[in-house]
């Protein structure tokens, strides 16, 4: 018998959308989430806008056609979700999808294995259908 004894990871990754007329930027960010930038828990979110910026940055793929919305897979996006960005298409709005991973840093990774919707004047993320 064989016994492992290093590390053994369950990697996951979770889908997620940002929709908006422009790019995230930190001030929204944390407006949006009711949270200080100096308080307690400010660094934390600090990390996690700039993974959710980066994110779409290096990784995001744009969703330009209706017909792109609906070929997501029920897993990654809820017919809701799909329903608002078909609704962003047609308002002439950004709809992005990238990645998580709970691979990588830990603000990355409490993103990945959070359910999470975040929605604004200026912008709308969904994290929801997570299936971690």
């Amino acid at each position: 018998m064989k016994v492992k004894f290093d590390f053994i990871s369950n990697s996951s990754s979770t889908s997620f959308v940002y929709i908006s007329d422009e790019e995230l930027n930190e001030e929204a960010f944390f407006e949006a989430v009711g949270v200080d930038r100096k308080g307690p828990v400010g660094d934390l979110f600090y990390l996690m806008y700039c993974e959710i910026r980066t994110t779409l940055r290096d990784h995001g793929n744009l969703v330009l056609t209706k017909d792109d919305a609906e070929s997501f897979d029920e897993y990654e996006f809820t017919p809701d979700v799909v329903n608002k960005m078909k609704e962003a298409i047609d308002q002439g709005k950004m709809v992005i999808t990238s990645q998580f991973s709970s691979e990588c840093s830990l603000a990355e990774s409490l993103l990945c294995v959070s359910t999470f919707e975040i929605e604004s004047d200026s912008f709308y993320i969904n994290a929801y259908n997570n299936v971690w």
